[in-house]
């Protein structure tokens, strides 16, 4: 018998565009790594991962500067926490959601 479990696709890339919302961006990362769990065993992996799914003017500057903290490079004092997913995801947040919505109601 063979396995129908289709392997995932890869999340869309997030632009911050107003028709993008990152919670939804960021839950799409997280499916697929769990479709995908034997290549994500590592969070500072997926967090790299889903800084490659981020791309334009607007959101370069946020991780480029994370990266740069998380690892300490370029001159940057390494700040200790931000190899963990619950941590990018809340500064994620921070940067990219929007003033006017309030989590938790849609």
């Amino acid at each position: 018998m063979l396995n129908s479990k289709r392997a995932a696709d890869p999340p869309w890339v997030f632009k911050n565009k107003p028709h993008q919302d990152i919670q939804i961006c960021l839950m799409a990362v997280q499916d697929y790594f769990k479709r995908n769990g034997h290549l994500w065993t590592k969070e500072v992996d997926q967090i790299k991962y889903a800084m490659g799914r981020m791309e334009g003017d607007d959101v370069a500057p946020f991780t480029d500067t994370y990266r740069q903290k998380m690892s300490g490079a370029f001159g940057y004092k390494k700040e200790l926490g931000l190899e963990k997913w619950f941590m990018f995801e809340q500064r994620v947040n921070e940067r990219f959601v929007p003033t006017h919505k309030v989590k938790g109601t849609h």
